[in-house]
């Protein structure tokens, strides 16, 4: 009788498992033992294919090693990438025009230094005054310092003093005391300072060759007064000193910073030779239909680069000496380099120092560093208060960016928790799954900049980008700042590490922590 087995009557009944003890089975098992594990032979590794249910239900993973999976990440989840796409696009045009403006304002203070700038700290700036009851020269109770030397104290007179009566004795006799104070290293009196008061912007040229023209801001200087040590300008090699340039100067003659003497001559070896002033006013093209010469300069000297302003760019720039007259003058009071700046001031400006501020009918007004002199007469207090509140405003908005960006991406990485621990189950390690995610969040930022900034194009042609901390737009070096295509795609990348930068930030957290997750646990992740 036949025996037959019937799947449908019994469906307990199971075929019988082959037996490991035969020769078949034997062979089998070894075959088994000895092959290598392929990947390729498990489908479900090279496709990425999970869950339950149909095929189709889910989108295969790519292979973390392949190429051009970026692209494919961002448009398999291109619904909640476009949320953070037009957020970034909106960011962008928004902080475009802060950007260009810290970024310029910073290149100007910190990294447009020239190398033989005058050192500010040991400069102070007084000013003088009359008091109303002049008090004799002769039988003051006041201790005077012995002058430093004889040569000095003459020649540091200017030679028309006594053709100007003994008006300004006082006030010479002031500028002597404070010479002689064992802190100072050099004092004079002076109508003009480095960036303020009386200065014009023209253009100039060497003389036989306009084609070489740029603009330069002049300012006077008085002769005989110690200006150019009491400044601390430094001569380049070649120029002579600056004792000569502040005691004599030949007519006609200016002294030039090395800039200048590079742009128009091509050299700073330029003593002796000389330039010219060209008028390119609507006056004198109306009259004479182009540009004229209105004045010849000889080149005295030849300084080193300097700045007008403690947060400008180094300007092209031309001293002109001149022999002043005096009302109530500035004095200029450079110290020694071992003299505490603020000691000194402190101990000028006391109640007890008042006898040695004074001489006749002169006096000390009031006294203060260079910095806070040109602070105080450019109005930069005001200045850096609104620029304080403007960092306050835009430290706020930086701050929503980055906590808005963080929590979107964070929003975001939670959702793909679970796309996280099926890569983590096939063994994916957890710095490929960073580097992926970081990868898609950058090539999303950069779309996303390039679009903001576009728009932001359209604004930057007739507003134009910032002009950065300075005077006036004439007669500044041609940088980076001044040329706009460059000034332009400068800011955009300055701008792109900085985006870059924040969505790092915002997706390091949420991924470490889902890279962290034990598998079983990011595949039930809700």
């Amino acid at each position: 009788m036949s025996t037959t087995n019937n799947k449908g009557s019994n469906p307990t009944s199971r075929q019988p498992l082959p037996s490991l003890t035969g020769s078949e089975g034997n062979s089998e098992l070894t075959e088994c033992q000895s092959a290598p594990y392929d990947r390729s032979r498990t489908p479900l590794l090279r496709t990425g294919q999970v869950g339950g249910g149909s095929s189709s239900s889910r989108q295969p993973l790519p292979s973390l090693h392949g190429r051009g999976w970026g692209w494919v990440f961002l448009w398999s989840h291109r619904r909640q990438n476009g949320w953070i796409f037009a957020e970034i696009i909106l960011i962008t045009v928004l902080s475009f025009f802060f950007i260009d403006q810290i970024a310029v304002s910073t290149y100007d203070k910190y990294f447009c230094r020239p190398a033989g700038d005058f050192e500010r700290e040991h400069l102070l700036v007084a000013q003088t005054g009359q008091t109303p009851s002049p008090l004799p020269l002769k039988g003051e109770d006041v201790h005077l310092p012995e002058a430093k030397n004889d040569s000095q104290q003459n020649t540091s007179l200017s030679p028309s003093e006594g053709e100007r009566g003994g008006g300004l004795s006082s006030l010479y006799a002031l500028r002597d005391r404070i010479r002689a104070l064992p802190e100072v290293q050099y004092a004079g009196l002076t109508n003009y300072i480095v960036g303020q008061g009386s200065y014009h912007i023209s253009s100039y040229a060497s003389e036989g060759d306009s084609t070489r023209r740029c603009g330069a801001y002049m300012q006077y200087y008085p002769l005989h007064e110690q200006f150019i040590e009491a400044l601390g300008l430094t001569p380049v090699e070649g120029s002579p000193s600056a004792r000569v340039l502040s005691e004599e100067c030949p007519e006609g003659g200016v002294v030039i910073t090395r800039s200048l003497a590079q742009a128009i001559f091509d050299t700073d070896q330029v003593v002796g030779r000389r330039m010219v002033e060209w008028d390119f006013s609507d006056r004198a093209l109306q009259e004479h239909g182009e540009p004229v010469i209105v004045n010849r300069y000889t080149i005295a000297g030849v300084v080193e680069d300097f700045r007008l302003q403690e947060n400008d760019r180094y300007a092209y720039s031309i001293l002109c000496p001149m022999i002043e007259e005096y009302a109530t003058p500035m004095m200029l009071i450079r110290l020694h380099p071992e003299v505490d700046a603020q000691a000194f001031l402190n101990q000028l400006t006391s109640p007890a120092s008042q006898a040695l501020r004074k001489v006749g009918d002169r006096i000390l007004v009031s006294v203060h560093t260079y910095k806070d002199w040109q602070q105080k007469m450019s109005g930069n207090r005001e200045y850096t208060l609104t620029n304080t509140l403007l960092g306050i405003l835009l430290a706020l908005f930086l701050l929503n960016v980055v906590l808005g960006t963080l929590g979107t991406f964070w929003l975001q990485l939670r959702k793909r928790t679970e796309d996280i621990g099926i890569m983590r189950s096939f063994g994916a390690k957890r710095r490929d799954i960073f580097w992926m995610i970081w990868s898609e969040a950058a090539l999303l930022t950069l779309l996303a900049c390039i679009v903001g900034q576009l728009i932001w194009f359209q604004f930057a042609i007739n507003m134009d980008l910032s002009p950065g901390l300075s005077l006036s737009g004439t007669g500044r070096e041609r940088n980076w700042v001044e040329i706009f295509w460059l000034h332009y795609l400068v800011i955009c990348v300055i701008q792109y590490l900085l985006m870059l930068a924040v969505v790092t930030l915002a997706i390091l957290v949420p991924t470490w922590r889902a890279a962290h997750l034990r598998p079983v646990d990011a595949l039930r992740h809700e």
